[in-house]
């Protein structure tokens, strides 16, 4: 049985800042606090952004707390002058602040470990609103918790490390135990690469009117893209035998597409393909400017199968260290797929490696022509089940157009060691 939405325990987030107004800072606190919120059964309904204006925090809380079953909210509880939300909170519930004695301790011993001054700054973070409790009991941190009133209200630190610590520590022990969940929520989230997520939702249109009690959740992180299926059921044992269903339907839908699941990065699956094979690996990069080898090493352990990257950019570097010819280079083009195949065998000729790879292209904005427009991108792939190459037609910025050749490349690695097919053009 699949329960009601009226089962589901909503909550708000409100995260303060200007810096998240103007740009200044990705709001990547509401992403973590949404996806770990999600894991334990609880669900974000609302997210609200505001400003350092105290009238504006007060009004958002206000707000949240007739709406959510829950609030968190993020930043704000510094010692600056455009920290105002301990002053929103008073105002808000008609809360003085009062000097909290533990948070007063705390920070006070903290001072003079470190033999530093209390300054006014410094204090007014111990003044928190009436019938508040501190989170931190030993760390200087700003962070409390009402549990007094008639929803639970959580105010974190904006500081990511600092906000991720409260919420995993306290935040989410304390929801569980106010809210005891009569129902198991069970999600799995594959990543795909190579469609676009329109293409995607196209493939699954009929799969989701099939599943209605399944939702579907699309996310594009470009330059791949992250599916999340959710099931809430009575029981685990039935939650787990849908989910299992639809992710099998998914997988049979959507095939070579979807190179990983979870926390897996396309460098991470490439890097562990390659252990499972035994398999060396060299690059010969252009265009991608040593960006597909700065993300394959970014895998723990990845000297174990990562030989070299040549970063030859110019048209001399390819002749001097890839053994390119200047008649193949003056003929067809430093990007071309000659020029690719040339340098491809000169990088697995130097490096004797079991696998190689070669990219060149024009990242722009200048350099393409009617032919070979800005995003053209020339790769080539070797091993000893034959050479593979291709041209890809990118679109976007110089920085997109880079990170789109480069992810092409781990997922062209991927397929070529999964794919029986890749070789031969089918």
């Amino acid at each position: 049985m699949i329960m009601d939405e009226n089962t589901i325990i909503y909550g708000e987030l409100i995260t303060v800042g200007n810096e998240l107004l103007s740009g200044q800072t990705v709001n990547n606190n509401a992403a973590h606090i949404g996806h770990h919120l999600r894991l334990a059964n609880f669900h974000l309904r609302w997210v609200t952004v505001v400003g350092d204006r105290e009238d504006d925090i007060a009004e958002a809380l206000l707000k949240a707390i007739k709406r959510a079953d829950f609030v968190l909210i993020s930043g704000g509880l510094g010692p600056t002058t455009d920290d105002r939300t301990n002053l929103a909170v008073a105002q808000a519930l008609n809360r003085p602040l009062r000097r909290h004695p533990k948070s007063w301790q705390v920070i006070s011993n903290h001072l003079e470990k470190h033999n530093l001054s209390m300054t006014p700054a410094i204090a007014k973070m111990a003044d928190l609103p009436e019938g508040a409790e501190r989170i931190d009991l030993v760390r200087p941190r700003a962070g409390y918790y009402m549990g007094d009133t008639e929803k639970p209200l959580f105010f974190l630190p904006g500081v990511p490390s600092e906000m991720a610590d409260m919420l995993a520590d306290f935040v989410l022990p304390t929801l569980k135990k106010r809210f005891p969940q009569k129902s198991v929520i069970r999600s799995h989230s594959l990543r795909l690469i190579g469609l676009r997520e329109s293409e995607i939702a196209q493939r699954l249109e009929i799969l989701e009117k099939e599943h209605p009690t399944v939702a579907f959740g699309y996310f594009p992180r470009f330059p791949e893209n992250l599916l999340t299926l959710t099931v809430q059921d009575s029981t685990l044992t039935g939650a787990d035998s849908t989910l299992a269903q639809v992710v099998q339907a998914v997988r049979d839908l959507l095939g070579l597409y979807i190179y990983g699941e979870g926390d897996n990065t396309l460098e991470m699956v490439v890097g562990n393909l390659l252990i499972k094979r035994g398999y060396s690996l060299a690059l010969a990069e252009s265009c991608t400017g040593g960006l597909i080898g700065h993300l394959l090493t970014n895998v723990p352990g990845s000297s174990a199968y990562f030989d070299r990257s040549l970063v030859t950019y110019s048209e001399a570097a390819k002749v001097s260290h890839l053994f390119v010819s200047p008649d193949l280079i003056s003929r067809y083009g430093a990007v071309s797929m000659e020029v690719a195949e040339a340098m491809v065998r000169g990088v697995q000729k130097e490096s004797k490696t079991d696998m190689a790879l070669s990219i060149t292209g024009i990242a722009g904005p200048t350099g393409g022509t009617k032919k070979k427009p800005v995003g053209t991108v020339f790769l080539a792939l070797l091993c000893e089940k034959g050479l593979h190459s291709e041209r890809f037609q990118f679109g976007g910025d110089r920085q997109k157009i880079k990170l789109a050749a480069a992810y092409a490349a781990l997922d062209r690695l991927r397929r070529a060691m999964i794919d029986e097919s890749f070789f031969h053009g089918e």
